[in-house]
């Protein structure tokens, strides 16, 4: 463990219906799953490794924010926040398995007049054969929906890949139609706090809104798949170059156990 870094070893535990609702649902909020005072710590390793990996403050999705992606092999800090059984143990709890590696994180950092993160799902460019692949999203400040909060399409991870385009004003429209189309709710985040967090499937439709505030936007993305996925179909050029950058080159059909896709919770038991 890092010196001088809170130990993120100790369990969260997720009420049952917190689980139901995720599967139901295709996303889920948690509240306090780190303190105040643990993510404040991080909250400082975190954007000091991404300010130095991006100083450029380069915009990804047409402006929706800047990213620093795998930000973990910089700093011993970040590392041991991606890698930390207490988040690790929430996913393979939520997805119901018993051991679950990481795929890759990312902190987003969406400034003041940064546009829409528009409608998509992260599946289609995951490179995995599983529906099982699931992210978390987590503020490192408090944050108000004036800042662009996240926003999820209510059971829209039941119905697989819908996506067919790129992530923009296209893609909002394309989604727009399909959410009116199939009377789908959409649940948008009116606040919320530092150290809370979101989970959600890699088919579930999600975005977020514009940041109209005069402050920055900060959270920390992390996301996990179960031991013992096999690398999927490379059927578009997000797939190939995530195969290539986050699971070390791995082939169709190969099993993702690489050592930067580390088993970051493992348990003894069975659901």
């Amino acid at each position: 463990m890092s010196d001088n870094l809170p130990n993120l070893d100790s369990e969260y535990v997720i009420p049952k219906e917190k689980i139901d609702y995720f599967w139901e649902n295709g996303f889920v909020v948690l509240k306090n799953v780190l303190s105040k005072e643990e993510i404040e710590i991080y909250r400082n390793e975190i954007k000091i490794t991404a300010n130095e990996r991006n100083k450029n403050n380069d915009k990804t999705f047409g402006g929706a924010f800047s990213q620093a992606t795998n930000i973990r092999f910089d700093s011993k800090g970040v590392e041991q926040f991606c890698l930390s059984k207490r988040l690790g143990k929430i996913a393979a709890d939520l997805t119901k398995v018993n051991a679950t590696r990481i795929f890759h994180e990312q902190a987003l950092f969406k400034s003041p007049g940064d546009t829409k993160t528009y409608w998509h799902q992260d599946q289609y460019f995951w490179p995995l054969d599983t529906n099982l692949h699931i992210g978390m999203w987590m503020p490192l400040t408090d944050l108000t929906k004036d800042m662009g909060l996240m926003r999820f399409v209510k059971k829209s991870h039941k119905m697989g890949d819908l996506m067919g385009v790129s992530i923009n004003t296209k893609s909002e429209s394309h989604f727009d139609d399909i959410i009116k189309k199939n009377n789908l709710e959409v649940y948008e985040l009116d606040a919320i706090e530092a150290g809370d967090c979101t989970f959600h499937f890699g088919w579930t439709i999600h975005g977020a809104g514009v940041n109209i505030s005069n402050k920055l936007r900060e959270a920390m993305v992390v996301t996990y798949f179960p031991d013992g996925t096999r690398v999927g179909k490379l059927d578009n050029e997000a797939r190939v170059h995530d195969a290539k950058v986050f699971l070390e080159g791995k082939k169709e059909g190969e099993i993702a156990n690489n050592s930067i896709n580390t088993i970051v919770y493992k348990n003894n038991g069975t659901y």
